[in-house]
């Protein structure tokens, strides 16, 4: 495995620990303001997961 797949499940792995935890945020009622920085962070992991997927 080259490190850009490495990072690439690795990077997939948190996107998914992130939307999870998005789900629960939501069912505890937090405000939209700070799910809306979740989520911005899985924005984030996305691009970086399509970077490391095309290498």
């Amino acid at each position: 495995m080259t490190i850009h797949e490495k990072t690439f499940e690795k990077l997939k792995h948190f996107e998914t620990e992130l939307l999870e935890l998005i789900q629960e945020l939501e069912s505890k009622k937090v405000s939209k303001k700070d799910i809306d920085k979740v989520k911005l962070i899985v924005t984030k992991t996305q691009s970086a997961k399509q970077v490391f997927n095309d290498k």
